[in-house]
């Protein structure tokens, strides 16, 4: 798969199963620019998924624990959650490449249609990602940078949602502002009153809301 960038190339080669825990399996894509670990929560017959990637930092878990709470509700409605760590944190076009190519293994697992899920600078990653692969059908980004994710304007027809915290002291929700007015139809922004960069305190509300939109765009 690529970006557009001719330097940015990248194959996957093999995959890796680990121990399953809680009901999610741990896997490792093998890759020609090195290991992606993911965390899969995946019911039985399920052919959509939600791919979830968080900050700058990586991680697995999101804002305010979101990515944990998703594998553990989505997958009751029909939906695998896909929570995906990032080989080279913080370098854009490495993440970028990471976040397609779970869109691709879940592709090739029997997966139909695929929500992307972005927090901070996860955001970007997640609107740049769904503006290059098919089966993606709707994009969330969560506290999102602008820098990034300029090309907002290329997702349309595929839904966007965005979520910010009225008090985010990081990432002034300005820059969600700023993405909504660049983005097409459909599009919905959801500032949260008190919510700061990664909502603490609003985590049921934010599973709550990010679980519905979800169910009812896949």
């Amino acid at each position: 798969m690529a970006t557009g960038d001719d330097s940015l190339d990248l194959r996957i080669v093999g995959v890796e199963p680990a121990d399953e825990i809680a009901g999610a399996r741990r896997l490792t894509l093998r890759t020609t620019r090195g290991a992606i670990p993911i965390v899969l929560h995946a019911p039985e017959g399920a052919t959509r998924a939600a791919v979830c990637v968080s900050g700058a930092l990586g991680g697995l878990d999101g804002p305010a624990l979101l990515y944990a709470r998703m594998g553990a509700e989505l997958p009751r409605r029909g939906i695998a959650v896909a929570r995906v760590d990032y080989r080279a944190p913080n370098d854009f076009g490495e993440c970028l490449l990471d976040a397609l190519a779970a869109i691709t293994f879940l592709k090739g697992s029997g997966y139909r249609r695929a929500a992307l899920v972005g927090h901070s600078f996860g955001g970007a990653v997640a609107i740049n990602a769904g503006t290059l692969n098919p089966i993606v059908a709707a994009v969330i980004a969560i506290s999102s940078q602008l820098a990034g994710a300029q090309v907002v304007g290329e997702l349309a027809p595929k839904p966007l949602l965005l979520i910010h915290g009225a008090a985010d002291e990081i990432i002034a929700p300005r820059s969600s502002e700023l993405i909504f007015a660049r983005a097409g139809e459909p599009r919905q922004l959801e500032l949260i009153a008190g919510g700061d960069h990664r909502l603490s305190g609003f985590g049921e509300r934010l599973l709550e809301l990010v679980g519905e939109w979800l169910s009812s765009r896949l």
